[in-house]
């Protein structure tokens, strides 16, 4: 058996990617340390990079174990009801909460987390996630224009104006707190009349 595939090396990645999780939220990437990622599971320090290269990679990983939770999470939203504009309203809405609400996926819109980010992780690492990310909407894209029910423009700049609204949470002091639910949930509501055909 494949070291890396065996049932102990599995598991106990999977307790790394946990006490990450909660490692990183409490403390952040830069402040979080690896003896403290391995004393966390049980580990020696020196074992780590039997799992992960470095630290980074780890996080890296993270968000991307977080980023599919997030996306599974929506895309059974859209199987529970025929599409209608009311309801990719909701999509966009519960898209943008759902990042909110995690401190791993937020963190990677810090300007200065996201340089460290990128000063530490091959290049081709980042390029690969990006590209994946911006081709994750596709699939949904596409069927629903082939059923008609959303308009026929490129995928990638309909795929291009989702991910602009969820950015629009960085904006929120910009856009003016007291008002930023409300301009936020209208903002979703003329997307999804732009997009989205019929009721």
């Amino acid at each position: 058996m494949n070291h890396s595939q065996s049932p102990k090396h599995l598991l106990i990645k999977k307790r790394l990617l946990l006490s990450a999780r909660e490692l990183f939220r409490v403390y952040g990437l830069k402040k979080t340390s690896i003896a403290e990622l391995t004393k966390a599971v049980g580990i020696a320090q020196g074992s780590f990079y039997a799992y992960f290269s470095s630290k980074e990679e780890l996080f890296f990983e993270l968000v991307e174990v977080e980023e599919g939770r997030i996306k599974e999470e929506l895309f059974h939203l859209l199987q529970e009801e025929p599409m209608t504009k009311h309801l990719f309203k909701k999509f966009l809405l519960k898209s943008l909460e759902l990042i909110q609400q995690n401190p791993i996926i937020r963190s990677l819109f810090d300007k200065e987390h996201m340089q460290y980010l990128l000063n530490k992780l091959p290049p081709e690492r980042m390029e690969k996630h990006i590209k994946v990310d911006t081709e994750s909407l596709r699939p949904m894209i596409e069927h629903l224009q082939q059923q008609n029910i959303m308009i026929k423009k490129d995928p990638r700049i309909i795929s291009g104006i989702i991910r602009s609204f969820i950015l629009s949470f960085l904006h929120q002091q910009t856009i003016g707190e007291d008002i930023f639910e409300e301009t936020i949930a209208l903002h979703a509501e003329m997307i999804a009349d732009g997009l989205i055909q019929g009721g």
